[in-house]
């Protein structure tokens, strides 16, 4: 007997937009009902100058009419946990791929990064937005070069926006955003895949969110690195295909 259409949302992250999903979403069962929104300021989305962490995830609850199974990519996911925190009824599960609770390391939070990268890439993104997200993903498939054809596939739509103008805003919320403090309230089921040479959204990150969300589950794939459905896509799809029905 076949599930229950599901109504699932995908949530892309910084400097992307939704088309990084377009080689994930006919992987996905075909009676899910899939929606791939664009962040503020992302892809084809309205940008008003400001970018919040709560205000889009309040944003998004606002589109949710029933129960959602959400899948987000680094900021998508942490996007996704305060759309968890603060609309916990929108939420029928949760899958975190390469993401975070909080992004920066703090006195009492080491699993963060101490010096980020990313603030060097808003420049080059404005400069060249087509050559330096090739670079940026190219180095994700460094550990899956026989994947790279899925690049080649869907970097085209990627770029054909030019370069997100939420891109510094998006940057500052990601610094300032913290989710720590509701993880404990999120019951949700969650599952969490990080790569194992992610060196954007470290494994430890993952280790983070599994040790605090009360109903997780971690995979950690070995040679993935920072878009683990892209380069490890069939495995990835699976294993989310799988959790989602099951919830």
């Amino acid at each position: 007997m076949q599930n229950p259409a599901k109504n699932v949302y995908l949530i892309h992250g910084w400097a992307a937009n939704h088309h990084i999903f377009d080689d994930l979403v006919p992987r996905l069962p075909a009676h899910w009902q899939i929606c791939t929104p664009d962040l503020p300021g992302h892809g084809a989305a309205a940008f008003d100058g400001r970018f919040d962490v709560a205000a889009t995830a309040d944003a998004l609850a606002a589109r949710i009419h029933e129960p959602a199974c959400i899948l987000g990519w680094s900021l998508g996911g942490q996007v996704a946990l305060y759309l968890a925190a603060r609309h916990p009824e929108k939420v029928r599960a949760l899958c975190l791929t390469a993401s975070f609770a909080k992004f920066q390391a703090a006195p009492d939070y080491p699993e963060g990064l101490s010096n980020p990268a990313l603030a060097k890439m808003v420049a080059l993104f404005g400069q060249d937005y087509h050559k330096y997200m090739k670079q940026f993903l190219q180095l994700q498939f460094l550990y899956a070069k026989e994947q790279q054809p899925i690049l080649e596939k869907i970097l085209p739509d990627i770029v054909k926006h030019g370069a997100p103008s939420a891109l510094q805003a998006a940057l500052d919320a990601v610094a300032a955003a913290d989710a720590r403090s509701f993880l404990p309230h999120i019951n949700a089921p969650v599952l969490l895949v990080f790569g194992g040479k992610d060196s954007i959204t470290p494994p430890r990150m993952g280790e983070y969110l599994h040790r605090h969300l009360p109903h997780s589950e971690l995979c950690i794939i070995d040679k993935a690195a920072h878009a683990p459905f892209l380069t490890h896509a069939a495995q990835f799809a699976e294993q989310l295909g799988s959790f989602f029905n099951r919830c």
